[in-house]
C-alpha cells in the first residue's frame, strides 16, 4: 500500500494507490496529507489497516517537516 501525494493546479493531492475512494486534496501537502488521515479513519474499518496508513503519513509528514 504506498501514500501518493501529487501537486495539482489548485494545491495537492494524496491517495492510496488502488483505492479509489481514498482520496484527499489540500492547498499544501501537510493539509492533503492530513486529510488523507481522515479519509482513511472514515472509510477503512480493519484497524491494521488505518494504522499501517496512519504510519505512512506521518512518515511522509515529519518529512515536509524537515525540509523546510
Amino acid at each position: 500500500m504506498k501514500v501518493e501525494l501529487a501537486k495539482d493546479k489548485d494545491g495537492y493531492t494524496a491517495k492510496i494507490s488502488g483505492r479509489k475512494h481514498l482520496v484527499a486534496f489540500g492547498y499544501t501537502k501537510q493539509e492533503a496529507l492530513e486529510e488523507l488521515g481522515n479519509v482513511v479513519e472514515l472509510e477503512l474499518e480493519s484497524e491494521p489497516e488505518i494504522r499501517q496508513i496512519e504510519k505512512k503519513i506521518e512518515e511522509m509528514l515529519h518529512r515536509i517537516a524537515t525540509e523546510d
